[in-house]
Order: C-alpha cells, then structure tokens, then sequence
C-alpha cells in the first residue's frame, strides 16, 4: 500500500518513576520484571516528526538535527507499525529532546513514546482515546518505561497476560512538583538495559527486590488516593533505595550515583529536618529528583543548588499529544 507523504508530530514528557522498575522478565521481549507507578512532568520530553515515504529506500533518524546510526529498536518499532497498517514505505524520522540523552534523566521513554504516537498516526492507524493495546505494547519494546509517557499525571504500569497495562492513577488535581538536581555531565558509563542484566545475574538482593515490589506500588496509589505528600515520598525513597542496594551488591558492584548525589541527598535530608516535605528519588543515573509540593519548591531549590550543578522544576505534565496534523 502506498503511504507516500503521511506525516505526524508527537510529544511525550519524561516521566519519574516513584516506584521503581528495575529489572526485565523477558529480555527478549522487553517485558518488565515489576510493575512501576511514575509521574509525566511537564518541560522536560521529545518532540517526534515521523513521515512515511515511498522514495525512501531505508529508515532514517535525526536527533536534534544531527543523523544517528539506526539503533536497533527504532526501526523494530516502525516495522511493527508497518505489520499493523499494512504499509511497507521506510520512514524519515525527527527527533528533539528537552532533556539530555543518556544521561540517567528518562529521555528514552519520552523518546519511544513521541515515536510510537507519531508514527502510529502517520500510518494511519488508531489513536484516539486512551492509548490501545498494540500502542502500549509497541513503545514498551523500545523502552520499559516509555508506556508510562503516553500518559499524564500519575501513571501506574503493571504486567498483564502477554504485556504490560498503563493507567492513570489519582486524576483529581494536586499541587506537587520535582525539582531535578543535576550533579554530572555526559551520559552514564552503563546502560539501563545492561544494567537490569547484570543486577539480575549477579545480586543476592534481586529476588528480595521483585519479591517486595507489589507491596510499594500499593502503598504508593494509596497515598496518591490520600494526597498523603510524606506518605508518598517515603515510599518512594524506600523503593529508591531497594533498587540502588541491588545495583551496588551487584559483582562487580553497579553505581551510577557521583559526588553530587550524596550532597543533594544531604540537602534534602536537612529539609525535612527543617520541616519542609520534600523527597528524594534517583534512576540509572547521578541526577538527584525531589518530589515537593508546589509551595515548597523554591526552598528546595535553594538548598539544592549548592550541592549541583542546576536544578530544573517540573510540575505535573500531560499525556503524550499530536501537537501538528497534516495529511497531504
């Protein structure tokens, strides 16, 4: 079928994961080992052009304008589009990031989520109403995480039979944000990819960690239900913490953490001694996120700014949007 000239633009935001997904049940298949519950934030994602082209002979991919070697996921995720809408045309691909790549701060979520959306729509396909089955699936392949951007607010992602089933979780409003605190520059030495692996084959915590993982999330949408801000965020550090305990007795021991880490970690710890209700959580990466409520954030960045270098602050952002519609 010809598919000549069909083009979508998508944006996703990054998401923060309060409770934490570490870890692959199928590597193969991309399935997440736990479930996880995040918040999308808003200023921070990718802006995805996917377009569909007969002339063209292969796929190809940009990143904030400078051509990229074909990662292996995302021509995997276009030729299951292409499986799903009956189209064979290769696809120029256009990708802008807010938010450093690699670099521990959740671009590839964002990044799978715009491609999933934009190409989904370029081909033709469903996307209306909450984001189908076969989309969630097809992003989930290019990241674990990235299902969670297709949604805003709150995002709980659990496995279901074959895959994995994102919802949003406490739609009702709720004034709280994170502030970033950058502590390094450049991307991580290791993947998140292979560090799941090695954290799976080498730690004596990992078992305890997916064995303990259900009771978090649980506890986590209850104090989302409640708008419990402290109940929340210490579910969040202890979650925070597990995944970092069996990263760091992984053989050889797997730390992403810098310098700056324990210093922001310090400040916020003080804040909460000095009353203010702020908390801590960290991925596969040095970059310190303390989820505060609105109120509170310019104290936090104050006590954060002298342990990084930069702080940024999220508040809470919208699920991922077709942001230009043009179907010659």
């Amino acid at each position: 079928m010809s598919h000549s000239g069909a083009i979508r633009t998508a944006r996703a935001g990054v998401n923060i994961a309060l409770v934490k997904y570490w870890g692959k049940a199928s590597a193969l298949d991309n399935l997440p080992a736990v479930g996880s519950l995040s918040l999308t934030l808003d200023g921070l994602g990718t802006t995805t052009t996917v377009e569909f082209d007969d002339a063209l002979s292969t796929d190809a991919f940009t990143l904030d304008g400078v051509a990229q070697p074909l990662d292996t996921r995302v021509p995997a995720l276009l030729d299951e589009v292409r499986v799903l809408a009956g189209i064979r045309a290769r696809a120029a691909v256009r990708s802008i990031n807010s938010v450093p790549t690699a670099a521990g701060l959740a671009s590839s979520a964002s990044g799978f989520a715009a491609l999933g959306l934009a190409a989904f729509a370029a081909a033709g396909l469903e996307v209306s109403g909450p984001p189908s089955a076969a989309l969630v699936d097809c992003v989930r392949r290019g990241s674990g995480s990235a299902p969670r951007s297709l949604l805003g607010g709150f995002v709980r992602l659990d496995r279901d039979s074959g895959g994995v089933r994102a919802v949003s979780t406490g739609s009702a409003p709720w004034s709280v944000c994170i502030i970033v605190a950058r502590v390094a520059f450049g991307p991580k030495d290791v993947s998140s990819r292979d560090g799941m692996a090695h954290s799976r084959d080498t730690s004596p915590f990992y078992a305890a960690w997916v064995d303990t993982h259900a009771a978090d999330l649980d506890a986590a949408e209850a104090a989302i239900a409640a708008r419990d801000l402290s109940a929340l965020g210490e579910v969040m550090e202890f979650s925070t913490m597990k995944m970092h305990a069996c990263m760091l007795a992984s053989r050889p021991a797997l730390r992403y953490w810098a310098p700056g880490t324990l210093a922001a970690l310090d400040a916020v710890h003080a804040l909460r001694r000095a009353g203010v209700s702020a908390w801590a959580t960290m991925d596969a990466g040095p970059h310190v996120k303390v989820l505060c409520a609105t109120e509170d954030a310019a104290r936090v960045r104050a006590a954060l700014e002298p342990a990084c270098l930069g702080t940024l602050t999220c508040g809470v952002g919208a699920a991922a949007q077709l942001i230009e519609e043009r179907v010659p």
